[in-house]
């Protein structure tokens, strides 16, 4: 159903002494550098598990979250039973949590990748791609790995509701993805003509500012109680 919330996507903001909020594009892809990315993936992703633990624990329906981890994860073998072991910590069920890989993580782990995918979703974890068409998607190469959704990258969007031949190659990537089994999910929508277009399209989920911003915890809750 339109507008009925099914899910949630992690979000970080710095907010720095004199109570500013930075956007994580001014902060993330120095992070990336120094590798100091992974701990802040971390501490989202123990954020968000004491979050749902949180509103499990009052009686709280909640919906499944995501949260996005950095290629730089890829290369520290105890990656993988870190999560696992968070999630026992909290006692947090699988369905709850997804895990957000974007394309440029694959296109440098391919293999790795695989692998991993894979063993997580045996745990009943979802692993979707995030950015699919920020420039790196190799369709071939996305089929081949075994993820629960694809995140159309906003970028994408830009255009469909004015230009015919943008919209029809956004429709025909939609549609190939599901045939062969994807969910769908587009992001990036702010207006209710994209949100129409893309509901007719029948994917699977939209996001972006046409439902809401950004919200603290407090504020997430209130929707999802």
């Amino acid at each position: 159903d339109l507008g009925k919330l099914v899910g949630a996507e992690a979000l970080i903001r710095w907010r720095t002494r004199d109570n500013k909020l930075i956007a994580p594009g001014d902060f993330i892809p120095l992070s990336e550098k120094t590798g100091l990315v992974t701990d802040l993936d971390m501490i989202v992703f123990e954020k968000v598990l004491a979050f749902l633990r949180t509103s499990l624990d009052a009686g709280v329906e909640c919906v499944p979250i995501s949260v996005n981890f950095s290629r730089l994860h890829f290369s520290n073998e105890k990656f993988l039973p870190t999560l696992l072991q968070k999630m026992e910590k909290y006692q947090v069920p699988a369905h709850l949590i997804e895990l957000e890989l974007t394309e440029s993580a694959i296109f440098d782990n391919f293999s790795i990748i695989y692998d991993f995918t894979e063993k997580v979703r045996e745990y009943g974890v979802a692993v979707a791609m995030d950015d699919f068409g920020s420039g790196y998607a190799n369709l071939n190469a996305v089929l081949r790995i075994p993820f629960s959704a694809v995140k159309m990258d906003r970028s994408l969007l830009s255009g469909v509701s004015s230009d015919p031949q943008t919209a029809t190659f956004y429709r025909s990537i939609v549609m190939i993805l599901q045939h062969m089994g994807y969910k769908v999910i587009a992001e990036g929508a702010e207006t209710e003509k994209e949100v129409k277009l893309l509901e007719k399209w029948g994917v699977d989920m939209i996001q972006g500012y046409y439902f809401s911003r950004p919200l603290c915890e407090e504020k997430l809750l209130e929707k999802i109680s």
